[in-house]
Order: C-alpha cells, then sequence, then structure tokens
C-alpha cells in the first residue's frame, strides 16, 4: 500500500476542474475518491460518473442514482455533472464531466506520481501485452526498476498482483502509480486500452513515452464505428505533451491508421517499421520454433535482436520496444539483453511440450486481424498441417464472427470451430454466424468441424494431430474461465491441451 496520504480538501482535488459549488464548503477536507458507492467510508468524496453501455452490452447504472447510499455510508461531498437537490450537510460540486474530474481529482489526491517516474503507455488493438513485456525486459536490463500494468496482470518488481482491468479506473491506477513510487521503483509501463482512453482513466498521466502498435476492427460494441475507435486511440498522443515532460510518441509506420495518430500527436516522433521508411526498421528476419531473430537498423547503428518467442508479428511488437529503448536513451547492449530475456508471455503462442511428436500452441488471438497474424506465422514455420481450434465470444462485436471463420477456412487445414466466453449468447449461434464467414472463404482446403463443448474440440484437435502437425488453441490464452450466462467456469485451454496429450500418449505426468 501506499505511504500514508494526509487528508486534502475539495478544493485541493478541483484545483484544475471548473467548477459550481451548489452546497457546503469547498474547504472541506476529503478521507479519499472513490466513484464506487459500495466502497464509500465516512469522510470521502463520492463522484457520481453517468451510466454508459459497456462493450458487452451491459448498462453500467448512472452513479447518480447511488447517491443516498454513498451518503448513508458518510459521503462527506458529492461531485455530480447535473443540477439536482442537494443532500443535506453534504459539499456538493457540478462539473461539466465527472469522468475528467475524477482522473484530475485522484492525480491530486496521490500527488500526481506519474510526474516522478518514467511513464510508458501502449496502445493499440494487437500486440499491447507483449510489447510492455519487451519493454519491462529492457528496462531491467538497464538496471531500471519497473512495474507493468496490462491484461495478465499487474506486476511491481517481483511482486504479482490480479489485473481486474487492463488499465484500472484512474482512482485504482492513481494508487498503483503512488505504490511504484513508494516501492522505490524508477518506471511504470502499461497498457492502454481505448475504453480506458474514452472514459478518462489516464487523463492527467505524464506519459514520457507512449507507443501505437495497430488498429483493426475490434471494440465495436462499444465505440460506434472505426472512426470512433481510433479518435479514441488518438486521444493518448494528442495529449502527450500535456503532462509537462518532453514526451515522444513511437508509432508503427506500417499501420494505415498511423497517419492520424503522427497527424494528433503533440510529442516528439519515433516511427518503426517493416515495410515503410522508418526510424527503426527490421531485416534478416528468421522465424523457427526456437524464436525469432532479426536485425534492427537504427540512428545508433544496426542491433542484432535475438527474441525467445516465437512468430513474426513479434518484429513488430519488439521494434516498438527498440523504439522506447531508444527514445529513453538506454544503451542499446541493454536493449538487445533485455529482449534477449524476455520471459514468456502467458497464452502467447505458449507452447505445450508433453514429448509429442507435433507442436501444440495457446494463444490469446481472439480478433480478425490478431488470428491472421497468428496464422500466417504459423505457415512460415513450415508444419506439416494447421489445425486450428477457435471461437468468438458473446456479447461482444459480432461482426468479427465471419471474417474470423473465412480466415481460419483460408489459412488452416482443419478448423474446429468451438465456444469462446459466450456469456448471454447461445453457443450455437455464435458458431452458426462464424460458419458464415467460412463459406465465404475462397478457395480454402480446409476442413471444417463443429464441437460446441471447447474441452471437446481442444481434444479433437490433438486427437486428430500427426506428427509434423501444428495445432494452435485461439482465443481465450492466458484467461483460466469460462463465462455463460448463468455462471462463470473454471477452464485453462492449457490445462485441456495437457490432459488430451495425456489421453493421447496415456501418460498422466505430462
Amino acid at each position: 500500500m501506499p505511504s500514508l496520504i494526509p487528508m486534502k480538501s475539495l478544493a485541493d482535488l478541483l484545483r484544475a476542474v471548473p467548477t459550481e459549488l451548489l452546497s457546503g464548503d469547498l474547504e472541506t477536507a476529503v478521507r479519499s475518491v472513490t466513484s464506487d458507492s459500495r466502497t464509500v467510508q465516512p469522510g470521502d468524496v463520492f463522484v457520481c460518473l453517468p451510466g454508459y453501455r459497456t462493450e458487452g452490452g451491459e448498462v453500467r447504472a448512472d452513479r447518480h442514482e447511488y447517491i443516498p447510499m454513498a451518503v448513508e455510508r458518510g459521503a462527506k461531498a458529492l461531485v455530480v455533472d447535473r443540477p439536482l437537490s442537494p443532500p443535506a450537510g453534504v459539499t456538493t460540486v457540478r462539473v461539466a464531466d465527472c469522468w475528467s474530474a475524477l482522473a484530475a481529482m485522484a492525480c491530486e489526491f496521490f500527488d500526481h506520481p506519474s510526474r516522478r517516474l518514467i511513464m510508458i503507455g501502449v496502445t493499440g488493438t494487437s500486440g499491447k501485452t507483449s510489447t510492455t513485456y519487451f519493454i519491462e525486459a529492457i528496462l531491467r536490463a538497464s538496471g531500471i526498476p519497473a512495474a507493468r500494468l496490462g491484461t495478465i496482470e499487474y506486476r511491481f518488481g517481483d511482486r504479482i498482483f490480479p489485473a481486474p482491468q487492463t488499465t484500472p479506473e484512474a482512482p485504482e491506477l492513481q494508487r498503483l502509480l503512488r505504490q511504484a513510487l513508494d516501492d522505490g521503483l524508477t518506471a511504470v509501463v502499461m497498457e492502454v486500452s481505448s475504453h480506458a482512453l474514452e472514459l478518462r482513466r489516464v487523463a492527467g498521466v505524464a506519459f514520457d513515452v507512449a507507443v501505437f502498435t495497430n488498429l483493426s476492427q475490434d471494440h465495436l460494441n462499444f465505440h460506434p464505428d472505426m472512426h470512433h475507435y481510433l479518435r479514441a486511440k488518438g486521444r493518448l498522443f494528442d495529449e502527450l505533451a500535456s503532462g509537462g515532460k518532453a514526451a515522444m510518441a513511437v508509432v508503427n509506420r506500417d499501420d494505415p491508421s498511423s497517419a492520424y495518430v503522427m497527424g494528433v500527436n503533440r510529442g516528439a516522433l519515433l516511427t518503426y517499421g517493416v515495410q515503410q521508411p522508418a526510424d527503426v526498421r527490421a531485416r534478416d528476419i528468421s522465424v523457427s520454433l526456437r524464436g525469432t531473430t532479426f536485425v534492427a537498423i537504427t540512428s545508433r547503428g544496426d542491433l542484432t535482436v535475438s527474441l525467445p518467442h516465437v512468430g513474426d508479428y513479434h518484429v513488430y511488437n519488439a521494434l516498438a520496444a527498440v523504439g522506447v529503448g531508444l527514445a529513453l536513451q538506454l544503451n542499446p547492449a541493454d536493449i538487445c539483453a533485455g529482449l534477449a530475456a524476455t520471459p514468456p508471455i502467458p497464452g502467447r503462442f505458449e507452447r505445450i511440450d508433453c514429448g509429442q511428436e507435433f507442436t501444440v500452441a495457446i494463444d490469446y488471438a481472439h480478433k480478425p486481424d490478431a488470428l491472421e497474424r497468428l496464422l500466417r506465422s504459423a505457415r512460415t514455420l513450415r508444419p506439416k498441417r494447421i489445425l486450428t481450434v477457435f471461437g468468438c465470444g458473446g456479447d461482444r462485436d459480432r461482426g468479427k464472427r465471419p471474417i474470423m471463420g473465412r480466415l481460419a477456412a483460408e489459412l488452416s487445414d482443419l478448423v474446429i470451430v468451438t465456444s469462446d466466453n459466450p456469456r448471454t449468447e447461445d453457443p450455437d449461434q455464435i458458431i452458426a454466424e462464424i460458419l458464415a464467414g467460412v463459406r465465404q472463404a475462397e478457395g480454402a482446403a480446409a476442413r471444417v468441424r463443429t464441437e460446441v463443448d471447447r474441452a471437446r474440440a481442444i481434444d479433437a484437435a490433438i486427437q486428430a494431430a500427426e506428427a509434423g502437425d501444428l495445432v494452435l488453441i485461439a482465443g481465450k490464452g492466458h484467461e483460466t474461465y469460462q463465462l455463460f450466462a448463468d455462471r462463470r467456469l473454471h477452464f485453462d485451454d492449457r490445462e485441456q491441451a495437457r490432459l488430451a496429450l495425456a489421453r493421447r500418449s496415456r501418460r498422466t505426468h505430462c
């Protein structure tokens, strides 16, 4: 936990926010800042976020409806975004935007820890997690103690905590940044989701470096369209220099959306890529089951990069990390050493090896671009056949289902379409929408089967595999659960793959 933080007045917390006092006294001292009425304790200020519809279609309630609960639990002050009758004895302040106000108040409450940390934010549709792992490894090799916040976990040096959200709400994010500072860490590398940018969770964070990996179709149950999705991503770069630092953007020049990102960027710029002219480029790329190697051409000389990770798409993630290292003026030798020492990334082409004569890999690819990259990269490994198991999540962007079906059919030899996290949807209906894309596949020679039970689908693929094949189990990666309308079950693709391999070989020690 962070060191004890003295109580601050509401005026202190709102110093950067235009306000209208509806009742009470702005000089009232508050204990903490929260937007969850269930966590309010006596002396807190409760920020009433407006309701919104999540990516999955769920409606998050308008927090103004929970004012009575917050007051009953001891809230000393309220921040609202509409005219209302203030509760008796409670200071009430109106602001134009509670999302932005919450972020500003959290920054003030925790004394702006990002201003005293090296802050690196990574955004994009695919590659965020792997890129943060690579950057953290480079920082470690450079002697810079760092925290990493993202989809899989929150890591503070050697301590690991669960990650409820890729990018946490502003008060929790600022608490974590303050914790990093109090723990003696120097840097924080974090994934920045489009949801976090749209909902202002990272507003006020003083980034030193911001990375753009790529943009492809995803999250269209939350963003109205691809333009709004891109605009949300661009916000990280449009606000890059607002933290008072000499910040730099590291942008994938090969991605078509890079033009927009570079256009709104307010920091310095460093580009990377393979195909387009860029400040950091890769040549002599080689991929095998042992890992990925390439030469990075930079202004500080050519760097020989060796990654213990399989997949040519990792070249882009590693180039982004090289760009960050150069932006921070780190030693090129440390950059290479860090990349070579990057630990395995859970659920990212994670191999399950029980001595079988074929390869089994678990991957998080759950969107069209990521699945295509995975399958095309798998083909470069020259397996005898590619056997792909995948499904699509329920209550998410339905438009990507037929696209993923078509890609899997075109780029695999055997496809088993199964369930992912169906949530409130009928798994059979999700599969039917995937199969609509399979029927659109041009020149596809793949045999396509369906098995709604994911464990059985994984088992079927592994039992069908032959020597030299590559079995790809895509979509859930590091996740250890499966979500249904009425329950959350323990389910781990890695465990299921080992069970299937044990059944195949009649061994129990895999």
